[in-house]
C-alpha cells in the first residue's frame, strides 16, 4: 500500500509540475501571436516544445492521480494518509506561491501606466497611457494557470478533511503549507506597503531618488499579498484557530516575522536617528544624502512606519496565543527568540558604545599629543544612532531576574556565555592593540610624542573599557543565575502512615526535614505548564526548595485520607 502511495503521488508531482510549466510557456508564446509580436515567428520551435510537455504531462498527471482519487474514495485510511496530504499541500504551497508572484507582476503591469502618466501631472494635461498588454497578458495567463491547479487541490484538501478529518502528520503537514504561505504573503505586503509610501513620498516632493520607482510595482506586491495573506489568514481563523493555537510552527511563523519587523524597523528608526543627528551637527552629505535629506528620509519613515505596525499586531497575536497556557516547544521557541534578539541588540549597542568612546578619545588625545584629529560630527552621529537604538531592544527584552525556567534555559545560558566570551576576546585584542601601539614607540630609533599611530592607544583603551563593563555585568548574572539554581534534592518515598493523594500530573517535592521546624509537602498540580509551576512559586522564601518531577515519572502518589 505504501509503496503504490508513493508511485502514485510521486508520478503526480512530477506530472502536475511538467503540465504547469508546460500550459505557462504555451499560453506566453502564443500570446506572441495574438498580439502580432515582431519575436512570434522565431519561437514557432518553442511552441512545439511548450506543447509537447503539455500534451504529455496531462494524460501521465490526469491517469495517476485519478486512480490515486478512486482508491482513496474507496479506503478512508487512504484518504487520510500522510503521503496523500504531502502532495496536495506541495501543490497548494507551490501553486499559491507562483500565483503571488504572477498576480504583483500583473497587477504592476496594469497600473504602472495608468498611476506615473496620470497621478503626476497636472490637472489639465492629457493622460496618455501606453499599457504592454503582451505582457500584462502573458503574467495573468500564468497567473490564471497556478490559482487553477490551486483552487484544484485546495477543494480536494477541504474535502479530505470533511470526510476523515485530520490529525498527527497530515496536520503538520497542512501547517507547513499555510504558515509558509502566511510569511511569504506577510512579508511581500508589508515590502509592497513600505515602497509604496515611499515611492509616493519621493514623488509628491518631485525628489531625483525616486526618478526610476514605479507606483505600479509597489502597489502590485501590496494588492498580491494582501489577497494571498488574507486568504490564508481567513482559512486559518475560521477552520484551524483551534486546532493552530498551540502549534509550534505557528509560533514559529509569528516570531520570524516578529524578528524581521523588529530588525527592519528598528533600522528604519536608527537611520531617522541618524539623519537628524547630522543634520544637527551640521554633517555634510550624511549617509551620500547630499542636501535632499527629506528624500533620504523616505525609506527609514516608511520601513519604521509598516514594520512598526506589523510588530505590533503580530506580537498582540502571538500574546493572545500563548493567554491560555503556553506549550513547551512555544516557550522554547519564545526563549530562542527572547535571547537572540538580546544578544543582537547588545552587539549593537556595545559597538555603539565603544564606536562612540573610540571617536571622543581621539578628540582628547589628539590636543595633548599635538596632533590633528579626525572629523567627529559624522562618527559621533552614526555611533550613537546605533548605541541608542541597541539599547532601547535589549532593555525591551532583557530581564536580568526572569521566570526561574526561562532563567535557567538553554537559550539564556547560551546568550549570557556569548556575552562573556565576545567581551573577553574583544578584551584580549584590543590589549594586544594598546600593547602594540605603546611598544612601538619603545622599540622605534626615533620615538616621537606628536605621532598619529599614538592615538591608537585611547582608541584600544575605550573598546576594552566598554569590553570589560560587559563582561563584568554578565559575570555577575552568570552567578546569580547559578545561585538561583534550584538544588539537586533527591525524592524519597513517603513513609507508611501518610495519606494518600490522587495521582497529578505534576509533584513538587521539598527537602526532607532536617529538624522539626523544616516542614516537606506534597503539592499535586494539575492543567498546567513547568512554566506556570514555576512562576506560581517564585516568591518562595530564599532558605525554601522545591524539584518538579512529573507524576508519570515515578513520582509516589498519595491520599490524604
Amino acid at each position: 500500500m505504501i509503496l503504490r502511495r508513493l508511485y502514485l503521488y510521486l508520478v503526480s508531482a512530477a506530472g502536475l509540475g511538467l503540465l504547469a510549466a508546460g500550459l505557462a510557456l504555451l499560453g506566453t508564446t502564443v500570446l506572441l501571436f495574438v498580439f502580432n509580436d515582431p519575436s512570434a515567428q522565431d519561437s514557432r520551435t518553442q511552441l512545439a516544445g511548450f506543447t509537447a510537455m503539455t500534451l504529455v504531462a496531462l494524460p501521465v498527471w490526469g491517469v495517476h492521480f485519478w486512480f490515486a482519487r478512486r482508491y482513496a474514495r474507496r479506503d478512508p485510511y487512504e484518504r487520510a494518509s500522510a503521503i496523500r496530504r504531502l502532495y496536495l499541500y506541495w501543490a497548494c504551497l507551490g501553486s499559491s506561491i507562483g500565483v503571488l508572484i504572477a498576480l504583483s507582476i500583473t497587477i504592476g503591469d496594469l497600473l504602472r501606466p495608468e498611476v506615473e502618466m496620470c497621478l503626476f501631472r497636472g490637472i489639465d494635461a492629457p493622460c496618455p497611457t501606453s499599457p504592454n498588454w503582451l505582457a500584462t497578458s502573458q503574467a495573468g495567463w500564468v497567473a490564471l494557470v497556478f490559482l487553477a491547479i490551486f483552487a484544484f487541490h485546495f477543494r480536494i484538501a477541504a474535502r479530505d478533511r470533511a470526510a476523515v478529518g485530520e490529525t498527527g502528520a497530515s496536520a503538520t503537514l497542512r501547517r507547513w503549507y499555510m504558515y509558509v504561505v502566511l510569511l511569504v504573503g506577510l512579508l511581500v505586503m508589508l515590502s509592497g506597503a513600505s515602497t509604496l509610501i515611499e515611492v509616493a513620498w519621493l514623488k509628491a516632493i518631485n525628489s531625483p531618488l525616486g526618478s526610476n520607482l514605479y507606483l505600479g510595482d509597489s502597489a502590485g506586491l501590496l494588492i498580491a499579498g494582501v489577497l494571498v495573506w488574507g486568504f490564508h489568514a481567513r482559512t486559518v481563523a475560521q477552520n484551524h484557530l483551534a486546532d493552530d493555537r498551540h502549534s509550534t510552527l505557528r509560533a514559529l511563523q509569528g516570531f520570524i516575522a516578529v524578528a524581521v519587523s523588529i530588525s527592519i524597523a528598528l533600522y528604519g528608526a536608527s537611520q531617522i536617528l541618524y539623519y537628524a543627528l547630522a543634520r544637527a551637527l551640521r554633517v555634510d552629505n550624511p549617509g551620500g544624502a547630499g542636501n535632499d535629506i527629506l528624500g533620504a528620509l523616505a525609506a527609514p519613515a516608511s520601513l519604521l512606519l509598516v514594520y512598526g505596525t506589523a510588530w505590533f499586531f503580530v506580537r498582540r497575536q502571538l500574546a493572545r496565543d500563548a493567554a491560555a497556557q503556553e506549550a513547551d516547544r512555544q516557550a522554547g521557541i519564545r526563549r530562542l527568540y527572547t535571547n537572540l534578539a538580546t544578544l543582537v541588540s547588545l552587539a549593537a549597542w556595545a559597538i555603539g558604545a565603544g564606536g562612540l568612546l573610540w571617536t571622543l578619545a581621539e578628540q582628547v588625545e589628539a590636543p595633548i599629543i599635538g596632533v590633528t584629529a579626525g572629523e567627529w560630527k559624522n562618527p559621533v552621529s552614526l555611533w550613537l544612532t546605533l548605541l541608542v537604538v541597541g539599547a532601547v531592544v535589549w532593555l525591551a527584552h532583557w530581564r536580568q531576574a526572569p521566570w526561574a525556567a526561562d532563567r535557567q534555559a538553554l537559550p539564556r545560558r547560551l546568550y549570557v556565555w556569548a556575552a562573556l566570551l565576545a567581551s573577553v576576546l574583544v578584551i584580549l585584542g584590543a590589549g594586544v592593540g594598546m600593547l602594540a601601539a605603546v611598544l612601538s614607540q619603545v622599540f622605534s630609533s626615533h620615538p616621537t610624542l606628536a605621532d598619529s599611530a599614538n592615538l591608537g592607544a585611547g582608541h584600544y583603551l575605550a573598546v576594552i573599557v566598554v569590553a570589560a563593563g560587559v563582561g563584568f555585568y554578565h559575570w555577575r548574572v552568570l552567578r546569580a543565575d547559578a545561585a538561583a539554581r534550584p538544588p539537586k534534592v533527591v525524592v524519597e518515598p513517603p513513609p507508611a502512615a501518610a495519606a494518600i493523594v490522587t495521582a497529578a500530573p505534576v509533584v513538587i517535592a521539598a527537602a526532607e526535614p532536617a529538624d522539626p521546624h523544616t516542614h516537606r509537602y506534597v503539592l499535586s498540580v494539575t492543567d498546567a505548564t513547568e512554566d506556570d509551576v514555576h512562576q506560581a512559586l517564585a516568591s518562595l522564601p530564599p532558605q525554601a526548595a522545591y524539584k518538579l518531577t512529573p507524576a508519570e515519572q515515578g513520582a509516589v502518589p498519595v491520599d490524604g485520607r
